[in-house]
């Protein structure tokens, strides 16, 4: 294991396997010495010491980013995808590639670390820095000198293709700030291009030219700029698209989460639109329903009454999440996780768990309500087990709400509906995105496939009667794939429930239009003529990106469990592992960095980054960041309180004008002074400033604001004294 005092490649392959493997970094030398005495090898010694496993996880995080670099230089395109998380008050964000090279693609971590903030422009800084980090070490490594490939920042632009995330602002922004960095970049390389072409003699010319002129005299920056605009201008329009080419496209299962959510949303508006109709139960909270009720006891009804009702939920959807925070609640120490699968083992089997809706996993609550309806009457009755089994047989709140929710037909109409829904258009979905044999399905293939799946929703609009049929091949229209129904005892269970509750057409109807109007706000990157709509399949093919951002999610959990389990470890030596062992680094190593002067490189580079004290200077990075956002705000709020206070200081040397005379003949100024002095005396009844859009309006307000002023200033005056 050891040679000439240093350990060997071999030795430092099987430290990182152990270790990977969730062997303690402070019990690698034990373990390893166990082994080699159980095969019959003498070893000297204690074996490799914690710092010395550190060391050899560190090599292999620069060996992975020289991996990097390497492949995405030789590669036709790559794609980005990214998400973010915050942990113990900071963000972290993770993030993969796609590297395409023909026909052959390759899912690889590009990074995880920690950000200031999660800003559009942080993410692309950290980006560029990131990029920049692989570069550097790729330039000085033995392979790059041997190597025919260079790997610059301007290197990753030219290959980069645009990429996918979640469907929220600050993602899609980022690619926009994306695709302008890269627009900008692409104009500057045309530059260098162009002087590479030039003939040594012309080169010189040009130089001597920029050099004796003065940029201001042409124009400044933006007329320089506008050169490499003219260089481009010049090229086929084949080339131009290969430059500019940049792809976006979401996620398919958050296109299917916010399918889910306007579907519910779409049943919450349908009994909003009948108020005529038996609403579901109120499940409100303990404090909340406490509010409600004393209001329907007395009869009053004031703001806190008023705002119990808005926050609290109802419906199907409200009833699903309350039986999961009871049955499989998120933190393991809060409720009956055992105690329901003991009891239904029997009557379910394998898999008795309750969906797992406390996390929000995808498809959780359409699941759960599969489960809730399939064993209806078995589910209320374990809910009287879980009274009698108490001293005082007695329900707490949340459990009172879940038996008020499972005897309520309104609220099992909704089940109902959700899960015809789930089963006829999201599983199939699902499946299809990312089920088995989906790991290599390309992003930018699926437009046809979204289409179909709004032309299925659009069908069951028109028609939904195969959705409430109880002929057993109903299925081959409901469904999305024409492919039986993935729950047929839920269906069943449907079909058995369909003469009770005859409001489940109407809400499957409201929730399918809004779940369609959802799913083509969310698809608007495959519509025709669009960039993914007219690529051609290799400008496909080297755009190659994942249907789902599961990925990035997936290594966010992982550091998450890692930070838990491992405190004091960091978030780079928690990415030189998993990047070292996902990206399979050491297969790459034993390919093209096997000799002694790869191996000696990962050892300096590892030992200078160790004793660069990255991880103090994150720490600062991050803290200093912090007091630079609190210095800001706290000059602006003395800023702001300094206006406040001269805005005082000049009303109260105007006062209130009660001469309506007077009034009518102000300026606009001085109407919205005497506005918003009556606002300071307590008038509540002033609608906002943005409301009242003329002068006209403004005198009118003011007007009756003094009307109010002058009948409470009557009403205190005939208060009869003590």
């Amino acid at each position: 294991m050891v040679e000439k005092g240093a350990y060997t490649p071999v030795a430092k392959s099987i430290i990182r396997t152990v270790a990977k493997s969730g062997c303690s970094q402070g019990k690698v030398g034990a373990v390893l010495k166990a082994v080699a005495q159980a095969a019959g090898l003498s070893v000297k010694g204690k074996g490799p010491s914690r710092r010395t496993v550190q060391r050899a996880l560190m090599e292999g995080g620069v060996a992975a980013r020289i991996q990097l670099a390497y492949e995405m230089a030789d590669a036709d395109g790559v794609t980005l995808s990214s998400d973010a998380t915050s942990l113990r008050g900071e963000n972290y964000e993770g993030a993969h590639v796609m590297i395409n090279k023909g026909t052959s693609h390759k899912m690889c971590i590009l990074s995880l670390a920690s950000t200031v903030s999660h800003s559009s422009e942080t993410q692309l800084e950290n980006l560029k820095h990131q990029i920049s980090t692989i570069s550097d070490i790729y330039r000085r490594s033995p392979l790059a000198q041997r190597s025919a490939f260079n790997f610059e920042v301007h290197d990753f632009i030219r290959v980069w293709k645009g990429g996918n995330g979640n469907h929220a602002a600050d993602v899609e922004k980022f690619y926009r700030l994306g695709a302008a960095w890269k627009r900008e970049s692409s104009r500057i390389l045309l530059g260098y291009d162009e002087f590479h072409r030039m003939e040594p003699e012309k080169l010189i010319d040009v130089v001597r030219n920029v050099l004796k002129t003065n940029l201001k005299e042409v124009g400044g920056e933006a007329e320089w700029a506008k050169l490499s605009d003219k260089v481009f201008e010049t090229l086929a329009e084949e080339t131009k698209r290969e430059i500019e080419l940049f792809f976006w496209a979401g996620c398919s299962m958050h296109k299917e989460l916010n399918c889910c959510k306007a579907f519910d949303d779409g049943m919450k508006e349908f009994y909003e639109e009948h108020p005529e109709l038996d609403q579901p139960v109120l499940l409100a909270n303990k404090d909340n329903d406490a509010t409600i009720q004393l209001a329907e006891d007395t009869g009053e009804s004031t703001a806190a009454v008023r705002r119990a009702l808005k926050v609290s939920e109802r419906g199907g959807v409200k009833l699903i999440s309350l039986f999961g925070a009871l049955v499989n609640n998120k933190d393991n120490k809060k409720g009956l996780h055992d105690v329901y699968e003991n009891y239904f083992r029997a009557t379910i089997g394998p898999g008795v768990r309750f969906p797992d809706v406390s996390n929000t996993r995808y498809q959780s609550h359409g699941r759960g309500a599969a489960r809730l309806i399939t064993y209806l009457a078995e589910h209320r009755t374990f809910m009287q087990f879980v009274k009698d089994n108490k001293t005082k047989c007695t329900l707490n709140h949340l459990e009172q709400n879940i038996m008020k929710g499972l005897h309520c037909p309104q609220t099992i109409s909704q089940m109902v509906a959700l899960v015809l829904f789930s089963m006829a258009v999201m599983h199939p979905y699902a499946s299809h995105v990312r089920g088995p044999g989906t790991e290599k399905l390309n992003m930018l293939d699926l437009g046809p496939y979204h289409t179909s799946v709004k032309t299925h929703m659009k069908r069951l609009i028109e028609d939904p009667s195969p959705l409430f049929s109880s002929d057993p091949n109903s299925y081959k229209t409901a469904t999305l794939d024409g492919q039986p129904w993935s729950d047929t005892k839920a269906w069943a269970a449907c079909v058995k429930l369909f003469p009770d509750l005859p409001h489940v057409r109407p809400l499957m109807l409201d929730g399918l239009k809004r779940a369609l109007e959802r799913f083509e706000k969310f698809t608007t990157e495959f519509d025709k003529g669009g960039v993914i709509d007219t690529s051609t399949e290799a400008e496909r093919l080297a755009g190659n990106m994942p249907p789902t951002n599961d990925n990035n999610e997936g290594l966010l959990g992982r550091w998450r469990k890692f930070s838990r389990e491992s405190s004091s470890s960091t978030v780079d030596h928690f990415a030189d592992i998993v990047m070292f062992h996902r990206n399979d680094t050491q297969i790459f190593i034993d390919t093209h960095m096997n000799s002694e002067a790869d191996h000696r490189f990962l050892r300096q580079e590892a030992r200078r980054i160790d004793e660069s004290g990255v991880e103090k200077a994150r720490r600062e990075e991050l803290n200093t960041h912090k007091q630079r956002a609190v210095d800001e705000k706290r000059g602006k709020d003395a800023e702001k309180a300094e206006k406040v206070r001269k805005e005082k200081e000049q009303l109260a040397a105007i006062g209130l004008e009660s001469n309506r005379d007077h009034i009518k003949k102000m300026s606009d100024a001085q109407l919205k002074d005497q506005l918003e002095l009556h606002r300071r005396e307590g008038d509540k009844e002033i609608p906002l400033k943005s409301h009242m859009k003329n002068k006209g309006r403004r005198l009118e307000e003011l007007l009756a604001a003094l009307d109010r002023f002058d009948t409470r200033i009557t009403a205190q005056s005939t208060v009869p004294l003590p």
